[in-house]
């Protein structure tokens, strides 16, 4: 999935939903393309094909809608946990919070804070914690009933 942000200048703003975790946008043109990396500032990260004036003028297109940029990988990728209790803990998406009882969801338990929080959100309905090698559809957070256990194994 790429969401197209902003269409501009011949320019075309982009991400890609299972990249990285670092905010970033990708720029395509019909002599090339670019990404860039838009927090904590805006900076090249790569480019093939673009000249000079044109990465400088894509920058420029990307300073000036860095808010929308930043507030549309946080709409679509970012994660939260936060309550995190003797039950379960509660994940944030995008406005939207979704409590995670260990009962329902057993490889969480017992699990180290640092772990737990690491989590990344490759696409709006999919989490993976990349460091105990566990994968989420939102669906099944929002409706456990509905989605029941394959396995019930914990991670190591």
């Amino acid at each position: 999935m790429a969401p197209t942000l902003l269409r501009e200048g011949g320019f075309r703003f982009y991400f890609f939903s299972r990249e990285e975790t670092r905010r970033h946008v990708h720029v395509s043109h019909p002599y090339g393309e670019a990404k860039f990396r838009i927090a904590p500032t805006v900076e090249l990260a790569s480019s093939r094909g673009l000249s000079a004036r044109q990465l400088r003028h894509a920058r420029q297109l990307i300073v000036a809608h860095q808010w929308e940029f930043e507030h549309a990988w946080k709409t679509h990728l970012e994660v939260e946990i936060s309550n995190i209790g003797a039950g379960g803990f509660t994940l944030s998406l995008a406005g939207e919070r979704l409590f995670l009882s260990y009962a329902d969801f057993p490889w969480f338990a017992g699990v180290a804070l640092t772990r737990l929080r690491d989590v990344v959100r490759p696409s709006p309905d999919h989490l993976y914690w990349p460091s105990l090698d566990i994968d989420l559809s939102v669906a099944s957070i929002r409706d456990p009933a509905a989605f029941p256990l394959v396995s019930t194994e914990l991670p190591k």
